[in-house]
């Protein structure tokens, strides 16, 4: 554990400690739900917030269920607010992801973040200050790694290799790379956030759930089960598979310069997607031709969603540059309702209900891409609805 640097004063005296989870809950299983009773025994908290991703995900496929559904599952785990990570963090590399949560989580007043790793005993501070520093030595061999055709995750671990032996194996498992990059935002950011390193759950994931919802049901507790269920009756189960015809399309249209403008396009992916996608008899198909050792499957993956989109390699790069514009709020508990009542008196940061409500050049684009993030979502799914981005804030009775 280590205490950074104070810029953000607790919301309600020097006792109060709000824990924060950072979460995709894609879907929440028995070992998500350990996640949040934990962070609910630790002493003295005053409630536990996730930051629940929308709808696309870090690997930048849409969520199996949408991120209401899930705020649902997080509020019968035992979360008492859901505050959403909006899309250009949320459907980004690991370390845009984790700079974006922490941002939120330490700019709400948040004191403790738990999360999981593979191997907690390892010295995870040393490596995300090298991340958060990146000293000479780190960026020279990262330089020469990016040279020789690594992709960044890949050459990021030899670097700290370089420097620190037996850290690129620790890098090399997925939830410790992301715990590091927690520990490098709250020390870029000198957050007094308080990280809560534990070992996570073996043999429970949500991806062995995704690919069998049925047969893995008994690694999920009833409510996520019922949630599930639920959505499928209704038709809200995402296939990503439905995104193909759309892509067809805007490759058939496209030329190298036009994807050039995109957002994470650089020539050589905008060169492998027009090789390939005539060739390809589905989206599965056109991802493995087009993975190689600089591009992994995830960041291809993002990379289809922002050209989806038409994001502009301007547009994201200016609003990037800033803060996160705001807060919005998923889900409460009568509990959350406090919790957040404190925080749109104390946090630095403008916390809202509905995306209309964003302020600001920066705050109205990351909005209007969620809502594009949100209806883009809907066409993966077999019954559509594309007003639903104005869902209402869940309330719920304390849980």
């Amino acid at each position: 554990m280590r205490l950074c640097g104070i810029i953000v004063p607790k919301i309600k005296g020097e006792e109060a400690l709000f824990t924060g989870i950072i979460a995709e809950f894609n879907p929440l299983h028995l070992g998500h739900e350990s996640i949040i009773k934990r962070a609910k025994s630790l002493p003295d908290s005053e409630g536990v917030t996730v930051l629940l991703s929308s709808n696309f995900t870090q690997r930048g496929s849409p969520s199996v269920a949408d991120k209401f559904a899930r705020a649902s599952m997080a509020v019968r785990a035992g979360a008492d607010l859901v505050i959403e990570l909006p899309f250009l963090y949320a459907c980004s590399a690991g370390q845009d992801f984790a700079r974006g949560a922490v941002e939120i989580l330490g700019r709400l007043g948040v004191s403790r973040l738990v999360f999981g790793m593979e191997n907690p005993e390892f010295d995870a501070w040393t490596l995300a200050g090298i991340l958060a520093d990146e000293p000479e030595s780190y960026r020279e061999i990262l330089r020469l790694e990016l040279g020789r055709g690594a992709s960044f995750p890949k050459a990021v671990s030899i670097a700290l290799e370089g420097i620190i032996p037996g850290a690129g194996e620790f890098m090399f498992r997925p939830n410790n790379m992301l715990a590091v990059s927690y520990m490098a935002g709250i020390i870029r950011g000198g957050y007094d956030i308080e990280a809560v390193p534990f070992r996570r759950v073996e043999g429970v994931t949500s991806r062995e759930i995704r690919a069998d919802i049925a047969g893995k049901s008994h690694i999920m507790p009833e409510y996520s089960r019922e949630i599930l269920a639920e959505a499928e009756g209704s038709g809200k189960l995402s296939d990503e598979g439905r995104l193909w015809p759309l892509l067809q399309g805007l490759f058939l249209r496209s030329t190298a310069e036009d994807l050039r403008g995109i957002w994470g396009i650089d020539e050589g992916i905008g060169g492998l997607f027009l090789r390939h996608w005539r060739d390809s008899c589905g989206l599965g198909d056109f991802i493995g031709r087009c993975v190689c050792a600089r591009y992994t499957a995830s960041h291809i993956r993002r990379r289809l969603v922002y050209m989806l989109l038409g994001l502009r390699r301007d547009d994201v790069s200016e609003a990037m540059k800033g803060d996160a514009p705001y807060a919005r709020v998923l889900a409460f508990t009568e509990k959350g309702r406090g919790i957040l009542r404190r925080c749109r008196k104390a946090s630095h940061i403008p916390v809202i209900t509905r995306l209309k409500d964003a302020e600001g050049e920066t705050g109205r684009f990351f909005a209007e891409t969620e809502r594009r993030a949100s209806q883009l979502y809907e066409l993966t799914l077999s019954r559509p609805d594309m007003s639903r981005e104005g869902h209402k804030v869940l309330q719920f009775p304390q849980m």
